[in-house]
């Protein structure tokens, strides 16, 4: 899973992967990660971009584009959600 970051999030795809149905994915892997598939992919892209941001001198948008969101407005607003601080802020850190 780790990567697909960059790609759109897809269960249907990451279930035939492991050839399950999405039911049965979506299951054994809140019973493993103790999180949907979709809350982890959020916080490992999250992470990623904290990596980059502190890591790098790339572009919030490129970042944002590197970690999977279609714009910088979504990153930021998702960075946000899971950090409490604006990728700009976070770089300052």
């Amino acid at each position: 899973m780790e990567a697909h970051l960059a790609e759109p999030f897809d269960l249907d795809f990451l279930a035939g992967l492991y050839g399950m149905s999405r039911f049965h994915f979506s299951r054994s892997f809140h019973n493993t990660m103790g999180q949907s598939p979709s809350r982890w992919f959020i916080r490992r892209r999250v992470d990623h971009a904290k990596e980059l941001l502190s890591q790098t001198n790339r572009s919030i948008i490129e970042i944002a584009l590197t970690s999977g969101y279609e714009s910088a407005s979504h990153f930021a607003q998702m960075f946000r959600r899971e950090t409490g601080i604006s990728p700009r802020d976070s770089r300052k850190l």
